[in-house]
């Protein structure tokens, strides 16, 4: 009899929590693959909106989802940890409560073994209080933890959460290997796939009820900003044969009956010529897809040239988000990232020839980095809504393992021994004070103000308007100097 396998996405513990094309798709390429192997695969997801159980708490027939598929998580307010009782929020668990999760437990058959993913460093509660549980329930079934906050901070999860065994990076072959010395029966593992190809496609059918696809063309990321972990969570950059990325989005979207595809690549246009843009001439012939692509992770303006931007649009990408993060020369240079205000400022010419109206557009500025002015803050929130295009904010998140998080250490604005539970970007935690929290949540709320202005077709100023005030002040300072 083939070994069975419970594998399961844990809850989110957070002051919020929203589900904008979040699917544990590591997880579910490792249910695919040990399926493939033989396996026989149970999974449980805490995030499910679809449960019925949860539902019915809700006196609702259907989670509220939005147009392309995103929507709220089911929430509930719990004990806000001490470590986080400067932030005057609400701290909740995201996903259905304990006592159903219970109850799915006691329903399902014993297990050979359990795997729990985890995501945020500072969402590891969640995979924490799985393995607690599963414990109650079935003694002596081994867990076994991976994903970003296990590969990211291995001694901690070994410590906090326990697990029987721990894996780190991309966990396909480890887990089939781990699996074969702990199981009698365990089927063998296949030979080292030689390309990402080798693997099947993510095991979306275990979803309740998909409300969109998840596509990976390639996995890692070449650049190496010093903000960002990928190169250590997602292994050495490689990519998929087009053809192969085609087949996936055409089957799959056609088999789960879905029309909205995120993209999940750091790195989607690199390469454009032999990768992305031969992967869209070849969705486009398939009249009949009428499908929605929508791009979470921020796209390299550079690349973002008039060909790529008719693409994007006769293709059907209805969420385009843009990399720019600061209007900082300095700042980008020492961040590796070789992004200009001009790149930016082209590559939304090229995207509003192609047809996108402006205020559909949006730019990602990052907030709360290392020694980060608050007027660099102000400085790149106007030149974006200069443009006349959406500012998407993000807060500065110190991820183990990265330059910025050693630099933070190093000149005393981190503590090296910190709770992870500090690392949450919605705390600022290179400042953890509540007078900065309410500092920062002004600039969240003049953004809120510029965005709606751009919504209306109202723009506070010009990018020339920008330029000269720009200027304008840098010329004072010099004379003040």
């Amino acid at each position: 009899m083939a070994p069975r396998l419970l594998l399961i996405n844990p809850w989110i513990y957070d002051f919020t929590a929203f589900d904008l094309w979040s699917k544990p798709v590591g997880l579910l390429y490792i249910a695919a693959y040990l399926r493939k192997l033989g396996y026989e695969i149970d999974f449980l997801d805490c995030l499910d909106k679809y449960h019925p159980d949860v539902l019915q708490r809700q006196g609702r027939t259907a989670p509220r989802v939005r147009r392309y598929g995103t929507g709220s998580f089911y929430r509930e307010i719990v004990e806000k940890p001490a470590v986080l009782n400067f932030i005057p929020r609400h701290f909740a668990r995201y996903g259905f409560p304990e006592e159903i999760f219970l109850k799915e437990l006691h329903q399902r058959p014993r297990p050979d073994a359990v795997l729990v993913t985890s995501f945020m460093t500072y969402w590891y509660p969640g995979p924490k209080r799985v393995v607690e549980l599963v414990r109650q329930v079935w003694p002596g079934v081994p867990v076994i933890l991976g994903g970003i906050y296990a590969t990211l901070m291995p001694e901690h999860a070994r410590k906090v959460v326990q697990p029987d065994y721990l894996i780190t990076g991309p966990g396909e072959v480890q887990v089939a290997q781990l699996l074969k010395s702990l199981l009698p029966d365990a089927p063998d593992p296949e030979p080292f796939p030689r390309s990402l190809d080798d693997f099947p496609p993510p095991a979306f059918d275990l979803i309740r009820h998909p409300d969109y696809y998840i596509v990976m063309t390639s996995r890692g990321c070449p650049f190496r900003c010093t903000f960002c972990a990928t190169h250590k969570i997602s292994g050495p950059y490689a990519r998929r044969q087009p053809q192969k990325v085609v087949e996936e989005i055409v089957e799959q979207t056609r088999r789960l009956r879905v029309r909205d595809v995120a993209f999940y690549d750091d790195a989607l246009l690199l390469h454009k010529t032999h990768h992305f843009l031969p992967i869209m001439h070849s969705l486009m012939e398939h009249k009949r897809l009428n499908l929605r692509f929508h791009t979470p992770n921020g796209l390299h303006v550079r690349q973002i040239d008039e060909e790529v931007a008719a693409v994007f649009f006769r293709a059907g990408f209805r969420t385009i988000r843009l990399s720019f993060e600061s209007v900082s020369a300095e700042r980008l240079q020492d961040m590796r990232n070789k992004v200009t205000p001009d790149d930016l400022e082209r590559a939304v010419q090229h995207l509003e020839t192609a047809g996108y109206p402006r205020k559909k557009l949006e730019a990602y500025v990052l907030m709360g980095l290392p020694e980060q002015p608050l007027e660099e803050v102000y400085q790149s929130i106007l030149f974006v809504h200069s443009l006349g295009i959406q500012v998407r904010l993000a807060s500065f998140s110190p991820i183990p393992g990265t330059v910025d998080y050693q630099r933070a250490v190093e000149r005393g604005l981190f503590p090296a021994d910190a709770d992870p539970l500090l690392t949450n970007k919605s705390v600022y935690p290179l400042y953890r004070t509540t007078e900065a929290y309410w500092r920062f949540h002004q600039i969240r709320q003049l953004v809120i103000v510029l965005n709606q202005g751009v919504e209306r077709g109202v723009n506070l100023l010009s990018p020339r308007e920008f330029r000269e005030a720009f200027f304008r002040i840098a010329e004072l300072r010099g004379n003040e100097g």
